[in-house]
């Protein structure tokens, strides 16, 4: 199954994963499948696993629909109840992605499978471990608690994120200019997904 993600630059993607790469603060076992490593995205199209579309086809619909400048703002972080959106970013809808998300189903003729359009997760967590611990809970208190979020504007409907790595300087942000979009084979675990093809914004 290939799957359109939209992609911030090396630098941003890098200031995100250290975010991402915070260990949890419980013990999830050794043969949990929770905290697997995976680039940070935005899922902007999934089609089925039947889908008969071909890589070129993918290609072709994001060439015409894609725009020279493509913001993406915080809105904030929450938990969501599966395993794929277990804690994520939500993502400020603004025209020009919703735009995109539906120029893009609509060329290829597909019926939109990307729950909470658009958010970008921050740790994958199985069902299971959640179920012991409310582990998803325990990984955003984690973040909360060493202050790696903080809300923005008077009625604070905005996030910063802290992605300093130990010891460094603060460096908050509150979203990237996506830089390209990635074609993904996302067949079997998360760790051996791989990317087919990119397309520079």
């Amino acid at each position: 199954m290939v799957v359109l993600w939209i992609v911030p630059s090396d630098e941003d993607s890098a200031k995100l994963k250290t975010i991402m790469s915070i260990h949890s603060a419980t013990s999830t076992g050794s043969e949990t499948r929770s905290y697997p490593q995976f680039h940070p995205h935005i899922t902007l199209a999934a089609p089925p696993s039947s889908s008969t579309l071909t890589l070129e086809q993918l290609r072709e619909a994001i060439s015409n629909s894609l725009s020279a400048n493509l913001q993406v703002s915080f809105k904030s972080v929450n938990t969501g109840n599966h395993f794929f959106r277990s804690v994520y970013i939500s993502i400020e809808p603004t025209p020009a992605l919703v735009s995109l998300h539906t120029q893009i189903h609509n060329t290829l003729n597909l019926e939109p499978r990307t729950p909470l359009f658009p958010h970008l997760s921050l740790c994958y967590i199985t069902d299971e471990d959640d179920a012991k611990t409310e582990e998803r809970q325990r990984w955003k208190n984690q973040l909360e608690a060493s202050s790696r979020i903080r809300y923005t504007g008077s009625s604070r409907n905005g996030i910063e994120l802290n992605c300093c790595g130990d010891g460094a300087v603060d460096d908050w942000i509150t979203g990237f200019t996506a830089y390209e979009i990635w074609f993904v084979d996302c067949v079997g675990p998360v760790e051996s997904w791989s990317v087919l093809d990119k397309v520079r914004l």
